[in-house]
């Protein structure tokens, strides 16, 4: 029973000289204070130190794992910097392919445009081109009306003028070239008033 005592002042003894210990490494150290948390490290004293969640390490002193909590929360923050910063640059990367995208929608509907101004302007060149032709042909089909003399008339004009000639050789007494005249009237300008006249003539002159 004494040995079971003295063990346990022993041990009583042993505890209240380590935490002195430890109050001599780390003086602004108060007990009983709320265990601080930073991030995800949470100082806790534990047996053989001050433990350190994060890690599953054990901080020789409250301070250390302060500093280690410090530590990771400037870890943390300049982690959340390079993330902010990569959201940044993709937006940015986004921004620019957009712009980009943009430009080139309207170089197409610019090009498209043109495209269907010139095919607008090569349509009327042909339509245009059609009506002059057309009015051109009108024209010289309204001039060619105008002037013509159907084929007959031309038979009859030169029917006649054969006979005068013919006439004008038996007036003058060359009556076989005046004969020939005739006959050829009558054989080449069939069924006009000139050949009639020109059978008759030579029916007379045969008696």
């Amino acid at each position: 029973m004494m040995n079971t005592l003295n063990n346990i002042s022993l041990a009583a003894l042993f505890s209240i000289a380590l935490a002195s210990v430890a109050a001599a490494d780390e003086p602004t150290v108060v007990v009983g204070l709320p265990r601080p948390t930073f991030g995800s490290g949470v100082v806790a004293p534990v047996v053989g130190g001050y433990g350190y969640h994060r890690t599953g390490a054990a901080a020789s002193t409250a301070h250390e794992s302060i500093l280690r909590g410090r530590a990771d929360v400037i870890r943390a923050q300049g982690e959340q910097a390079l993330l902010i910063a990569e959201a940044l640059r993709s937006y940015e990367e986004a921004k620019s392919r957009f712009l980009d995208n943009e430009v080139k929608r309207l170089a197409v509907r610019q090009e498209r445009r043109r495209m269907g101004l010139a095919d607008q302007h090569e349509r009327f060149a042909k339509y245009q081109a059609r009506r002059e032709t057309t009015m051109a042909l009108n024209r010289a089909a309204r001039e060619i009306q105008a002037t013509y003399v159907p084929a007959e008339q031309i038979t009859e004009t030169h029917a006649q003028t054969k006979l005068r000639l013919a006439k004008n050789l038996l007036i003058n007494g060359r009556i076989d070239s005046g004969i020939s005249g005739l006959v050829e009237v009558t054989q080449k300008y069939t069924n006009t008033d000139a050949a009639e006249e020109a059978a008759a003539i030579l029916t007379e002159i045969n008696g």
